[in-house]
C-alpha cells in the first residue's frame, strides 16, 4: 500500500527516489532541522539586534495560513532582510521556492499529516537505540538484544497512553458532547477538538472563516463541524474522528499459513521472535545476516501486519 504521506529531511537522492517508488505519495519535509537551519545562517548574516525579529519573521512565513497571508509575511520579511541579501537569498533560493509546498503551513495544511511536521519522533527513538547500543562495535547478538529492549520501552509507554485514554477523562472533556469519542479517542486527540470548539463562537458554521484545518490536516472535526453538531445538540459522532485517532490497541494480526489467522498483542508477537532468536546458537546468530534476520521473523510462513 503506498503511503499518503512522506516526512524526511531535505536529502535530495531520497527525495528523487521517492518520486520514483512513490509517486503518489506526497514528500514533506522537516520543519524543525528547516527552521534550524535558516537560524544557523541568519546568524552568520544578520547582526545580533535584528536576529530575534527576522526568525519570528520567518516563522510567522511558515506559520501561513493561506496563500495571501504567506506573500504578505513574506515580504515584511524581505523588508527586514535588505540589507542582508545573502540571507535572504539562501532563504528562497534553498527553501521557499523550490519546496515551499512541502513545509509552509499554506500548504501542508491541505494534506492529511495527522501532526507529523517533523522527523523529531523517529530522531528521538534513534537516540535512544544509540544510547541502549552504547558503541558501534557490537555483534548480531547484542544489536539485536538493544532493539528489542528498546520497542518493548516503546511498547509500554504507548500501551500506558492508550491506558489513560481508556479510562481516564480530562474536566475537559466531561461534556455529553464528548460522549460519543471518551474511551474510544486518543486524548490527545480530544485535546486538540476541545482547543477548535473555542474557535465556534467565532466561525459558527461559516466554512470560510473556518478554513477546515483541522479536517484537512488532523483528520478530527474542525470548527465549523464543531458548530453544526452544537446547533443540532447531538454529540461529536465517532465517525468524525479519523480512525488514526480511534486505533488504541497494540494487537496486530498474525497470519499463520495461509488461510488460518488470529490477533495477537504485539508484545505477544515480539515474544515469539525472541523466542525464535534466542533459539539458535552462538554461531547460528553471529552468521545472521540481515536477510537472515528478515527470514527468521517471517518463518514459517508468518507475517505480522498492524490492523
Amino acid at each position: 500500500m503506498c503511503p499518503q504521506v512522506i516526512l524526511t529531511d531535505r536529502d535530495l537522492a531520497l527525495m528523487k527516489a521517492i518520486e520514483v517508488v512513490f509517486p503518489n505519495s506526497i514528500n514533506l519535509l522537516c520543519r524543525f532541522h528547516i527552521n534550524k537551519n535558516v537560524g544557523a545562517k541568519c546568524k552568520q548574516h544578520v547582526v545580533n539586534d535584528l536576529q530575534k525579529t527576522i526568525d519570528t519573521l520567518w516563522m510567522e512565513v511558515v506559520w501561513a495560513s493561506d496563500e495571501v497571508e504567506y506573500g504578505q509575511r513574506l515580504h515584511q520579511l524581505e523588508q527586514a532582510c535588505v540589507d542582508y541579501s545573502g540571507f535572504i537569498n539562501y532563504v528562497k533560493d534553498t527553501w521557499l521556492t523550490p519546496h515551499r509546498h512541502r513545509f509552509v503551513g499554506a500548504w501542508i495544511n491541505r494534506v492529511l499529516h495527522l501532526g507529523n511536521t517533523t522527523t523529531n519522533r523517529v530522531e528521538s527513538a534513534h537516540w535512544k537505540l544509540k544510547q541502549m547500543l552504547g558503541n558501534s562495535i557490537g555483534d548480531m547478538v547484542k544489536c539485536w538484544e538493544a532493539m528489542n529492549n528498546n520497542l518493548r520501552l516503546q511498547l509500554g509507554n504507548i500501551r500506558a497512553s492508550f491506558q489513560k485514554s481508556f479510562y481516564e477523562v480530562e474536566n475537559a472533556h466531561v461534556s455529553p458532547f464528548y460522549g460519543y469519542l471518551r474511551g474510544s479517542v486518543s486524548r490527545a486527540a480530544l485535546r486538540r477538538i476541545a482547543e477548535e470548539l473555542l474557535r465556534v463562537d467565532y466561525v459558527g458554521t461559516n466554512r470560510q472563516i473556518c478554513g477546515c484545518t483541522l479536517r484537512t490536516s488532523y483528520g478530527l472535526p474542525c470548527a465549523c463541524e464543531l458548530g453544526r453538531y452544537r446547533v443540532g445538540g447531538i454529540p461529536i459522532p465517532i465517525d468524525a474522528v479519523h480512525v488514526h485517532w480511534r486505533k488504541l490497541t497494540m494487537e496486530v494480526e498474525l497470519e499463520i499459513g495461509e488461510d488460518d489467522g488470529s490477533e495477537v498483542d504485539m508484545t505477544a508477537a515480539m515474544d515469539e521472535l525472541w523466542r525464535r532468536f534466542r533459539s539458535l546458537d552462538v554461531v547460528g546468530k553471529r552468521a545472521l545476516s540481515c536477510n537472515g534476520l528478515v527470514r527468521l521473523l517471517t518463518s514459517p510462513n508468518h507475517i505480522c501486519r498492524a490492523t
